[in-house]
């Protein structure tokens, strides 16, 4: 996706109110696509599902969400999330109170990433389905739930 279909991307998620899943597999390559989309997430009142697959800046995407009241479910896939991007999850899962189902499809691959996800996940109340798939150090995450 380049600037001008991300920017066209951003007004619908601004202006529809119908939209309500969107799965964008391999389409954000770029940091400056990714803020443009964050931009129209932050203002989105009606999407319950978000799947983003392959694709680059998930936490500056993730980050967008922390005050999005429709989201029901985050699907990350084939990301290999590193520390500052887990940082933007974790801050979503304590501060979205409407998150129910989080699926992580491999996204963690180091004991840092997990250890701050599963902080996020053990503070957050809300969820009620979890999908581990591809997941390196998934004890550690299992862990902080049986103290949820």
């Amino acid at each position: 996706m380049e600037k001008e279909e991300a920017m066209s991307l951003k007004q619908v998620l601004i202006d529809n109110t119908t939209l309500r899943e969107i799965e964008l597999f391999e389409c954000i390559q770029s940091m400056e696509v990714a803020e443009v989309v964050a931009e129209g997430l932050q203002y989105n009142t009606g999407i319950t599902k978000l799947a983003l697959w392959r694709i680059k800046g998930v936490g500056t995407l993730v980050q967008a969400l922390q005050k999005n009241t429709t989201l029901t479910s985050l699907v990350l896939d084939s990301l290999e999330m590193d520390k500052e991007e887990a940082m933007a999850l974790k801050h979503v899962l304590i501060e979205n109170t409407t998150l129910r189902e989080i699926e992580l499809w491999y996204c963690i691959k180091s004991m840092e990433v997990a250890e701050v996800v599963a902080e996020g996940l053990q503070h957050n109340t809300g969820v009620t389905k979890l999908v581990l798939w591809g997941i390196e150090r998934v004890g550690i995450i299992v862990q902080r739930l049986r103290n949820n």
